[in-house]
């Protein structure tokens, strides 16, 4: 028979396991991506160069290549905050952040690809995970602002916040998928990866086929700037910044078969009038890395193809132009 003492045990005994699964997940995740990156915006306040965007930027852009190309010292150098598998809610949060933290860049970089930067922000919250999942515990309700949630998913977002085990699941199932991943190699050819998982995988994230991208192009050219960009934008320059976005680099596949046409020179153009209000630079990249073998993958740069990027870039932004501090013996280019 239940009575009411076994029934308060029983409901104590499941609160405990609730709360003791949520420390587990607060500590397993105390070291999570978002919280390096975090960490690096407070280890870097001096910092005069912010490079913003998504694992393109964040396996792309080398800080120490690009303070050489553009003849910076330490400590007011550059820092790279880019963020992999992150949405612009997320870059507008951690530049939000870096500021909170007392820096205040001469410069950001914001560095895009396709049609990020026009991108609508219509999320579920089942795409509220991994990296995407800083949005629970950085200003949360400033960010819901940004997130077209439905009611049913605008409901579940303030529940879901409150409970590390919910909002974190993510650092779960990425140690469940990579043990999952790892027992499938057994026996067989060893798949190439890199630091933001198999090579293959971001062949997926690209267009289908060249009408599926001028179908996309199409559509993006009556959309303006997505609400996370233009207010990244906004903020940065009244935080005393220039802005400069960048079109990251890309392999000849890519560039001749989607960029190489009508539909994305006229989107392009349309990009920098959209940037125009913000007195925002754009430079266009893509085809500055020209050898395949410098790319870790489909859209990633290699560590050398990084370094090779971003000196060039460093050396495209005179320091001059931008105010910021010179190292004390700059050799001319």
């Amino acid at each position: 028979m239940l009575t009411v003492r076994k029934l308060v045990l029983t409901a104590a005994v499941l609160l405990a396991g609730l709360l003791a699964m949520n420390l587990v997940f607060a500590y397993l995740t105390q070291n999570s991506v978002p919280r390096r990156v975090m960490r690096r915006a407070r280890e870097s306040q001096s910092a005069s160069v912010l490079a913003l965007g998504n694992s393109l930027v964040a396996s792309g852009f080398d800080n120490t290549a690009f303070d050489a190309g553009a003849g910076l010292a330490a400590p007011r150098a550059s820092v790279n905050l880019g963020l992999g598998a992150a949405s612009p809610v997320e870059h507008l949060l951690l530049l939000r952040y870096a500021l909170a933290q007392g820096m205040r860049p001469r410069l950001v970089i914001y560095g895009f690809y396709d049609f990020q930067l026009t991108a609508p922000g219509v999320f579920t919250t089942s795409d509220l995970i991994g990296n995407n999942a800083m949005v629970y515990y950085v200003e949360p309700f400033y960010a819901r602002g940004f997130l077209i949630l439905s009611l049913h998913d605008a409901i579940e977002f303030r529940a879901m916040q409150l409970f590390p085990m919910l909002a974190d699941r993510g650092a779960a199932w990425a140690k469940i998928e990579i043990l999952r991943r790892d027992l499938a190699q057994q026996g067989m050819p060893l798949e190439r990866s890199n630091q933001f998982g198999r090579a293959s995988d971001f062949s997926l994230l690209e267009a289908a086929n060249a009408e599926d991208f001028r179908r996309q192009c199409r559509s993006s050219m009556k959309l303006p700037l997505a609400p996370a960009v233009s207010e990244l934008l906004r903020q940065a320059s009244s935080a005393g910044a220039m802005i400069t976005v960048v079109e990251m680099p890309m392999r000849q596949a890519h560039r001749s078969q989607f960029y190489d046409t009508a539909c994305w020179s006229q989107y392009v153009t349309r990009i920098g009038s959209l940037l125009e209000p913000y007195r925002a630079g754009f430079i266009d990249a893509s085809a500055w890395i020209q050898d395949d073998s410098l790319f870790a993958d489909p859209l990633h740069l290699s560590a050398a193809g990084a370094e090779q990027f971003s000196q060039r870039l460093g050396s495209a932004l005179d320091p001059k132009s931008v105010n910021l501090e010179l190292a004390p013996a700059k050799e001319s280019r």
